[in-house]
């Protein structure tokens, strides 16, 4: 075989090897589309919010650092109203702000009453508040729940697992949740079925769920046989 036979027989060889690599990239690249059906996602998905960033709570205890201000970094106990006093600035509403929105919000806070040209803030959490929820009905240990700490809330099936989980009597299909509305308004009602995230979950599947948050009241109505 001459040297341009070979030349061309191995071009040819290299370029169907780098097709096929190509090929089977696209393929491995490809998104699996959801199972919308029921609200069901696919394996890994954060709509089930267990990836959920913390946001400053009421009697969160933070500490605030200033870039090179050392007279104006603190400590501070987040109010029952969610603010907390900044040398300064005064009171900043940081409740409801994850850790950076809160850091930023100073920040605009310094440049605006012009105390600081360029401030750079550091808030860091110290100490998490306790932060509890109550379960009752067709459970096997009603009564007040704990949310863990660094989390603002938990999945209502988990808070029922925490509460000992479902009596034999227990209608899964229909548990409510009460939720409170801020500034003394009328509370929310939700009913969710707790029996299908469950069975999703069995099956390997994420599913949208209901976050129960501090002071919620969650209700497992008796099943009529």
């Amino acid at each position: 075989m001459s040297l341009s036979l070979c030349r061309r027989f191995i071009c040819c060889v290299l370029g169907f090897i780098v097709c096929l690599h190509v090929v089977q990239a696209a393929g491995a690249e490809t998104p699996v589309p959801a199972n919308t059906t029921n609200g069901l996602l696919p394996a890994g998905s954060e709509s089930d919010g267990s990836s959920v960033i913390y946001r400053l709570s009421p009697f969160d205890k933070i500490s605030v650092s200033v870039y090179g201000e050392p007279d104006l970094s603190s400590e501070q106990l987040i109010s029952d109203s969610g603010t907390a006093f900044i040398p300064l600035i005064g009171p900043v509403k940081v409740g409801g702000k994850t850790v950076n929105e809160a850091s930023k919000l100073i920040e605009k806070a310094f440049k605006e009453q012009e105390y600081l040209r360029r401030p750079l803030v550091t808030i860091s959490i110290e100490k998490f508040s306790p932060k509890k929820l109550t379960v009752m009905g067709e459970v096997n240990s009603p009564g007040s729940v704990e949310i863990p700490p660094g989390m603002n809330g938990m999945a209502i099936q988990i808070a029922i697992a925490e509460a000992g989980g479902f009596k034999n009597t227990a209608k899964r299909s229909e548990v409510s949740l009460t939720r409170a509305k801020s500034a003394g308004g009328e509370p929310s009602l939700v009913v969710a079925n707790v029996d299908s995230i469950l069975k999703a979950k069995a099956s390997g599947q994420r599913v949208k769920t209901i976050q129960v948050h501090a002071g919620d009241v969650v209700f497992v109505p008796r099943r009529v046989f």
